[in-house]
């Protein structure tokens, strides 16, 4: 048995994701387990589709085992996302291999950066550049280049590759044996508007689901674009934090300097911009416009204001995922679990039963259904709470 983990979004599931689970089979990989963002994403956006119904695609797509990834993880930056999926797929004990698309697909390049990141040397350049005023990622970009070279430093320039490294620090993080694997990247790029052989990237995907384009689904393979088709909650025209607009703005508009100054990822002031910004916008866009900088991007700040939707808090990035969260499987699916029996270093749960009220792994479940009650406020009919709580696991 080969078990190969994938930290993904899968917003949607796409012939891109299929390829890649495809290119893990011919490498050896006899089962898969996916690690899963739930109803809210790293862009600090609502997911297109539930996350029940994302399973079921993902499934459909070559998965075997499908692993919830707790909000606190999902919606922030590269570097938490890659902890959190990194220490879950650790903690199955069982697993042989990480895998990640990747615009290099040279995982030896992707390890040397990662070191290169870590270097003394690198850290101690990129505060003196960050005092320049440039962004962060830029700081980044030039220490890495001063010290290591163009070669290393424009792995840093691409997306996939960026978190590819950041996995490769969380395993040394974790001194996880799990090995990485980069898959190099086929069709049109990260969030490009171009399609290529029936691939795009899931921003344009989600962009034409959205407005109602067919079209996106030529680009979805036919067992998860039936499943998308048949889902009970379809996208809303306009997007789902359209439907979300007037509660975030209600919940930023009730929330204190200090309040904003203990969300997740805030610092060097932060709170103050986006205090004024809230106060001086009629709507998301004008306050994201308003507070972003070289130095605040506007993903950054999008997923700031949803953390505050969420009412997640800086002290929740003190908490480790304390429970392995099964969403679905299929029979090779049972098989890993059966192995992690023997490994696993954290409690695998399938339903809200299986969690000791008053634990703190009870209060992270209790956590994301709050989450999951707000994300049903997209939908185009409004669901009732404890989705979270009455939810069964996916088996196909």
């Amino acid at each position: 048995m080969k078990i190969s983990c994938v930290i993904c979004e899968y917003n949607p599931f796409h012939n891109g994701h299929e390829y890649m689970l495809k290119q893990l089979r011919e490498n050896g990989a006899t089962h898969i387990a996916v690690i899963m963002s739930g109803n809210f994403t790293q862009r600090g956006e609502a997911a297109i589709f539930d996350k029940f119904t994302r399973t079921r695609a993902a499934l459909s797509g070559g998965a075997d085992l499908v692993i919830e990834l707790p909000v606190s993880f999902a919606c922030a930056n590269a570097q938490r996302f890659a902890y959190g999926g990194v220490f879950l797929a650790d903690s199955l004990g069982c697993a042989d291999e990480l895998a990640f698309g990747s615009e290099s697909g040279d995982s030896r390049l992707l390890i040397e950066a990662a070191s290169a990141i870590d270097d003394e040397r690198v850290q101690r350049l990129l505060g003196e550049k960050l005092g320049s005023g440039i962004t962060f990622a830029e700081a980044r970009e030039k220490a890495v280049e001063e010290i290591y070279g163009a070669h290393i430093s424009q792995l840093l320039h691409s997306p996939n590759d960026i978190l590819g490294i950041e996995y490769i620090r969380a395993l040394k993080i974790t001194d996880s044996r799990i090995r990485p694997f980069a898959v190099k990247r086929t069709g049109a790029g990260h969030d490009s508007v171009e399609t290529e052989n029936n691939i795009t990237s899931a921003a344009n995907i989600r962009e034409m689901l959205y407005s109602g384009n067919e079209d996106a689904y030529r680009c979805i393979p036919e067992a998860a674009a039936g499943i998308f088709r048949s889902a009970e909650n379809k996208p809303p025209e306009g997007g789902r934090m359209r439907r979300l607009e007037a509660a975030m703005i209600y919940r930023l508009r009730t929330m204190t300097k200090d309040q904003l100054a203990a969300l997740p990822d805030i610092s060097e002031g932060l709170e103050n911009r986006l205090y004024a910004a809230i106060r001086n916008s009629k709507c998301i866009e004008e306050i994201i416009e308003a507070a972003k900088s070289k130095r605040y991007t506007m993903a950054r700040i999008r997923r700031l204001m949803t953390n505050a939707l969420l009412g997640l808090e800086r002290k929740s990035l003190e908490e480790m995922p304390g429970y392995i969260r099964i969403l679905g499987m299929n029979s090779r699916g049972m098989e890993i679990l059966r192995a992690a029996k023997q490994t696993a270093k954290l409690p695998v749960i399938t339903k809200y039963s299986d969690l000791k009220p008053g634990t703190p792994e009870h209060r992270m479940f209790m956590q994301e259904s709050l989450c999951d009650d707000i994300y049903a406020l997209s939908e185009k009919s409004t669901d009732i709470c404890g989705r979270n709580l009455t939810g069964k696991m996916i088996i196909l």
